[in-house]
């Protein structure tokens, strides 16, 4: 095929999918502006895609409950695919690809910012040449967890919260780089280590404390402590036995009950001091953690 007529595709676009699949997304989270990855959810019918290349590194899940027959190309190898659900297919950036799918499916689509995975790898293994190489579909559980865990927070209220969904884009990208990279022997085992020190666990803590109001990110925490986000993530979480994201939303929480105890701010004001997005959002965690809502926890103890 003349090298012209291979369709590039950049998720940068909104319609990134127009040129290669039948149909649009379902769901995206193009308009979220996420750092560093995206999400697509898609029901596309029977197709073959021209044969493209993607800008970014491309993960697909499936989300069929049922066996699917494709087939697929990923750089000049061809083979026939028995797709389960969950299964997954990794699909690395200027990788020319074709997929041919009989019956059409269900699925979701990850795309990750070669620039935001070039980083966690510098953090991470120290390289800056590693890549990650083209897989076919095989079941994956932890990918297929992280594509859920990032559809469930796209379609909540609050839209996801900052730090929790760099979180999960993080973990995929050390995931992709241990399971997936060139260099696997290279990526360290970090088996010993005794967290962060009590400086820089008091300076990350009395940051969020200081900031709950805002959608914080794991990237303006780490930096605090000068930490690359990979290695706060890891250390913090060995210190407190939480990791950030779970963390900040439990100080957002706490905040929140002294608010209702203390003060006589109206609920629509206490879920912005804490740093939610909406009184839904604010609402569903409450309950979450306490069992109760906010409501109902104010009346209990005043």
């Amino acid at each position: 095929m003349p090298e012209e007529k291979i369709v590039t595709v950049d998720f940068d676009q909104e319609d990134a999918y127009s040129a290669i699949l039948p149909r649009s997304p379902l769901v995206s989270s193009y308009h979220a502006k996420w750092n560093g990855i995206r999400l697509d959810h898609h029901r596309q019918p029977s197709h073959e895609t021209p044969e493209h290349y993607f800008h970014q590194h491309t993960i697909g899940i499936s989300l069929d409950p049922g066996i699917k027959k494709a087939e697929r190309v990923l750089n000049g190898l061809t083979q026939r695919e028995s797709i389960a659900h969950g299964d997954v297919t990794v699909i690395p950036a200027n990788t020319h690809h074709i997929s041919r799918c009989e019956s059409g499916g269900e699925f979701i689509l990850l795309s990750l910012e070669p620039a935001f995975f070039n980083r966690i790898a510098l953090e991470t293994v120290d390289l800056q040449n590693i890549h990650i190489t083209p897989h076919f579909f095989t079941p994956d559980p932890l990918i297929q967890q992280i594509g859920l865990a990032l559809k469930s927070e796209l379609e909540s209220d609050g839209m996801g919260t900052r730090i929790y969904i760099e979180s999960l884009a993080n973990t995929l990208c050390i995931h992709l780089l241990k399971h997936y990279g060139a260099y696997q022997e290279n990526i360290p085992q970090h088996t010993e280590s005794k967290g962060l020190s009590r400086l820089k666990l008091q300076q990350a803590m009395e940051y969020i404390q200081d900031n709950l109001d805002k959608d914080l990110s794991l990237a303006e925490i780490s930096a605090v402590v000068s930490m690359s986000m990979y290695h706060f993530s890891r250390l913090f979480k060995q210190s407190t036995g939480f990791a950030p994201h779970q963390y900040v939303m439990n100080c957002r929480i706490e905040k929140a009950k002294i608010l209702l105890t203390r003060s006589e701010k109206t609920i629509d004001q206490i879920y912005q001091l804490v740093g939610f997005q909406n009184q839904s959002h604010f609402t569903n965690v409450f309950r979450k953690l306490m069992g109760t809502t906010p409501k109902v926890y104010r009346e209990q103890v005043r």
